[in-house]
C-alpha cells in the first residue's frame, strides 16, 4: 500500500537506496497496523561486521516521511512548464490554426528546455501536422505529385526544422514508435522539398524504405503507416525505384489490416494509373464511406474525399470511353 501511495518511480528510488543498506524485517507487535514495527538491519551486519545497536521505526513515522516526499514530487510536477499542457490540447483539437498555435507554444519551450527530448519529439510533431495539413501531407494523386514550388516552400522552411529535432528524439528513444513515425514524417516532408522524383532516385530512397520496414514491424499504428510509405514509394518513384505492382500489393496489404479512408484511397490511386479500371472505382467508393483512422489521416481527410470522388468518375469516363470504342 505505501507503494500504490506515492509514483513508480519516486517510490523505486526511495526505496532502493533504503535496501541497499539495510535488511527489513517487520513483524506485528498487535493487531492494529498502526503498531507495525520495521526493522532495519544495517547491510553490515550480514557480512558480520560491527554495527551500532538497531533502530525501529513506528510505520506511522515512515508515512510521514513518505508523505513529505510524496509532496516535494507534487510540487516538482505542478513546475512542469504550463505551455506544454496548451500545446497538447490544441494538438487534441486539431485544425491548422491550433497546430499553428501549438508551434509557436513549443518553440518557446524548446528555449526554455533546449535539451528536453520529450519537447524535441513534441515540436516536430507539431510541425508535420501543420504541413500535413497545408500540402494535403504529401498525397499520392492520380496525374503526377505534390511537390509544387509552394509546397516545397513550406516542406524546406517547416521540413528543415522539424528534421533535427525529430532525429534527436529518434535516436534518443530507440523502439519508440512514436518518435520512429515523427522522425519518418520529418524525413519525408524535408527531403520532399528538393524534389520527389529526384530524392526517390538517390541515396535518400534507402533510408526511406529502411524506416518505412522498421515501422512495418507496427501494423497496429496509423494504420499499417509503413506499408503507405514503402507503397507510396514504389507508385510514384520511376524506374529502377518504381514498381506499380509491388506497390500495388504494400498497399493491398495496408487496406487489408487497416480500411481506413486513406489505405482504401491509395488502392484506388494504384489501381487507377495500372489502368484496373474497375477495381480503383470500388475501392474510390469505399474509401468514400470509409473514416479516417488516426488523427495524422484525419489532417487530409477531405482532400481524400474530394480525390476519390474525382478519381472514381474518371475511371468511369475511362470505361465507357472503352466501351464506346469496342
Amino acid at each position: 500500500q505505501l507503494l500504490t501511495a506515492a509514483p513508480l518511480n519516486d517510490a523505486w528510488s526511495f526505496c532502493r537506496c533504503q535496501l541497499q543498506a539495510c535488511q527489513l524485517q517487520a513483524c506485528w507487535r498487535s493487531r492494529d497496523s498502526s503498531e507495525l514495527t520495521l526493522h532495519w538491519r544495517p547491510a553490515l551486519l550480514l557480512r558480520g561486521g560491527k554495527t551500532e545497536a538497531p533502530n525501529y521505526v513506528k510505520l506511522r513515522d515512515l508515512k510521514a516521511l513518505w508523505a513529505e516526499k510524496a509532496q516535494g514530487t507534487k510540487l516538482r510536477r505542478v513546475a512542469v512548464d504550463p505551455a506544454r499542457d496548451k500545446a497538447a490540447k490544441l494538438m487534441k483539437e486539431r485544425g491548422l490554426a491550433n497546430c499553428e498555435k501549438a508551434v509557436n507554444l513549443l518553440r518557446e519551450v524548446h528555449k526554455r528546455s533546449p535539451a528536453d527530448v520529450d519537447v524535441k519529439l513534441e515540436l516536430a510533431n507539431a510541425l508535420n501536422a501543420v504541413m500535413r495539413i497545408k500540402t494535403n501531407a504529401n498525397a499520392l494523386i492520380i496525374d503526377g505529385s505534390l511537390d509544387t514550388p509552394a509546397n516545397k516552400k513550406i516542406w524546406k522552411v517547416l521540413g528543415d526544422e522539424a528534421l533535427p529535432l525529430a532525429t534527436a528524439a529518434y535516436k534518443t528513444k530507440p523502439g519508440d514508435v512514436k518518435a520512429l513515425a515523427v522522425y519518418a514524417d520529418a524525413f519525408m516532408f524535408s527531403c520532399s522539398a528538393k524534389g520527389i522524383v529526384k530524392q526517390a532516385l538517390s541515396g535518400t530512397a534507402k533510408e526511406f524504405k529502411r524506416m518505412a520496414n522498421e515501422l512495418r514491424k507496427y501494423p497496429s499504428w496509423d494504420g499499417a503507416v509503413g506499408l503507405i510509405f514503402l507503397g507510396g514509394l514504389f507508385n510514384i518513384a520511376p524506374w529502377p525505384v518504381g514498381n506499380k505492382q509491388e506497390a500495388k500489393k504494400l498497399l493491398s496489404e495496408a487496406a487489408t489490416i487497416a480500411p481506413t479512408r486513406r489505405n482504401l484511397y491509395y488502392v484506388g490511386v494504384n489501381a487507377y494509373v495500372m489502368g484496373e479500371y474497375e477495381r480503383a472505382i470500388t475501392f474510390f467508393e469505399r474509401s468514400l464511406k470509409a473514416s479516417c483512422g488516426s488523427e495524422t489521416e484525419a489532417d487530409f481527410g477531405d482532400f481524400m474525399l474530394a480525390q476519390a470522388e474525382s478519381g472514381a468518375a474518371r475511371a468511369r469516363a475511362k470505361l465507357a470511353e472503352a466501351a464506346t470504342k469496342a
